[in-house]
């Protein structure tokens, strides 16, 4: 009997190694997270993922024409291994053994329909993968940023929340943030024009006023200094 989706998630292989004490880990998506993963991927969907695992599994499962980034050589003959042992295909599975942030710059930008970042969570590593990979998600693209517990996939997820080209589709805390395009991601706006930098931003009216100096924009400068609270003389 051939593998199911709903069988691989209930009881997912450990793929990822084992520790000095034998212990064999699993840094699998969460089974709610690759629940949804298999019911939105579509045969024939182009699809690519920072990191390896269970995950990539269901990608050659449901067909996709799947490009997958991970340093590791010996994570990839296991999940290939495993593949085969269950008559699962990895024809359309491309694995590239390097790290995201070298590999990501070089590869063509084809279009996709949708990506998971789960690869290193160090910085930068998240902030370029999402980089390389945002501006190539279609209209309507499907973005899944795993471990949200950790500081980098949580500052990620609190950025694409205060932007208005992405949508929360749901937020399994502590776990993964799942977003889908509202418009094409061209490359990264002003901080500015940012939500989640301006709030987070020490920028005060009279610094904005230096700032204005600074670049001769001696309109602007006059608008923001009428406007300062500057401190009244008194009688």
């Amino acid at each position: 009997m051939a593998l199911s989706p709903d069988a691989l998630i209930f009881d997912p292989p450990h793929l990822h190694g084992a520790s000095a004490d034998g212990t064999w880990h699993e840094w699998a998506l969460g089974g709610e997270a690759l629940r949804l993963l298999s019911s939105r991927l579509q045969p024939g969907w182009r699809t690519l993922e920072t990191g390896a695992g269970v995950s990539t599994v269901l990608f050659a499962m449901q067909d996709t024409q799947h490009t997958c980034i991970v340093p590791d050589p010996e994570e990839v003959a296991r999940i290939t291994e495993f593949c085969a042992a269950h008559g699962i295909s990895t024809d359309r599975v491309t694995f590239i053994e390097q790290n995201s942030e070298d590999a990501l710059p070089r590869l063509e930008p084809e279009p996709l329909d949708l990506v998971l970042l789960d690869g290193s969570h160090s910085f930068p590593s998240v902030f370029i993968d999402w980089y390389y990979t945002a501006r190539r998600l279609k209209i309507g693209g499907w973005l899944f940023v795993d471990d949200t517990h950790i500081w980098t996939g949580r500052v990620l997820r609190e950025f694409l929340q205060a932007e208005p080209d992405w949508e929360l589709v749901e937020d399994f805390p502590y776990r993964t943030a799942i977003f889908r395009t509202r418009s094409p991601v061209f490359g990264v706006r002003n901080w500015i024009d940012q939500p989640y930098v301006v709030a987070r931003s020490a920028s005060t009216r009279r610094r904005e006023a230096l700032m204005s100096l600074r670049e001769r924009s001696w309109h602007r400068v006059s608008g923001k200094l009428q406007r300062l609270p500057f401190p009244r003389p008194r009688r």
